[in-house]
């Protein structure tokens, strides 16, 4: 998601928050990754 948006590909998501082991997009912050556990979960935006 995050690539595409930079490329100019996909709008701006309703899933602002990002895994940045995993890459899988949430609609809110969690403190651990659902999917993969990792505790970099973060605002994609920041980038």
């Amino acid at each position: 998601m995050r690539l595409m948006r930079r490329f100019g590909v996909a709008e701006k998501s309703d899933r602002p928050y990002e895994c940045k082991r995993c890459e899988t997009a949430f609609s809110v912050q969690y403190q651990v990754c659902p999917e993969c556990g990792s505790y970099s979960v973060e605002r994609d935006e920041w980038d």
